[in-house]
């Protein structure tokens, strides 16, 4: 495994890979797995060859870095966190909801 810094480190031209579309997935008749082309990242070089493991792993968790700062950023928006617990618990009521059986009670499998 090559050694670079995190000062010196440039992506890699990539595009989407060409077996899986760049979904990252194979969608076979009753299963989907991980592409094995592009390791289940949905990114090849541009002549489509796959792209170093080094490169994927520094390119995916720069991109999961990125959404989680951008999500703590939005939470931090007035309103918005009351407005995600307001909908988790509008979801779990609607879950509630769905699980009464018959006679209005929960189903216990008898």
């Amino acid at each position: 495994m090559r050694q670079v810094s995190q000062a010196e480190w440039v992506p890699p031209d990539h595009g989407a890979c060409p077996q899986c579309d760049g979904r990252g997935e194979y969608r076979g008749t009753f299963h989907t797995s991980p592409c094995a082309h592009c390791h289940g990242t949905g990114y090849a070089a541009p002549d489509g060859e796959a792209l170093p493991a080094e490169d994927l792993i520094a390119m995916v968790s720069r991109r999961r870095d990125h959404w989680r700062r951008a999500h703590a950023q939005l939470l931090r928006v007035p309103g918005v966190r009351e407005a995600v617990e307001q909908h988790k618990a509008r979801q779990q009521a609607e879950q509630e909801r769905q699980a009464m059986g018959y006679g209005a009670g929960r189903y216990q499998g008898d």
